[in-house]
């Protein structure tokens, strides 16, 4: 009983605690994509999986006729944007965004492992600030 009585107190001073006293959790604003473009490839694309960072809107209007589409997934600005674009024969796929410090963004996407016909794609629409590269791409 005494036990019982001594956590129960010790609870209750804990939290009766003043807040300014405790140490503060981190913050952990990881950084997020503005938008994201999700789609699959036309039927006879081939093309390897692979993870690009697309700078310019050539470069954009490349990767997605590429993939057999007859219009872009989704507007981008360049002079403001970036895209980075994911291709895979996984059924899903998603982006994580690290910050690694001195205007470095590292971007991985990761996509399910049950292979089947066809590609899918996903571009992840980034802001160019305050980037000064993204994964091994330069701004």
């Amino acid at each position: 009983m005494r036990v019982l009585s001594f956590l129960l107190l010790g609870f209750l001073a804990v939290s009766w605690a003043d807040e300014t006293n405790l140490p503060q959790m981190k913050n952990n604003d990881s950084p997020k994509p503005l938008r994201e473009f999700f789609g699959e490839a036309a039927a006879k694309v081939e093309k390897d999986p692979t993870r690009e960072v697309i700078l310019n809107g050539e470069e954009y209007e490349k990767t997605w006729r590429e993939l057999g589409l007859t219009e872009e997934p989704g507007a981008v600005d360049f002079a403001k944007e970036v895209v980075v674009v994911s291709i895979t024969r996984g059924s899903r796929i998603t982006f994580r965004l690290r910050e690694e410090g001195e205007g470095k963004l590292q971007v991985v996407s990761i996509s399910t492992k049950d292979i089947r016909p066809g590609l899918r794609f996903a571009f992840c629409v980034l802001s160019r600030s305050p980037w000064k590269q993204i994964n091994d791409s330069k701004m």
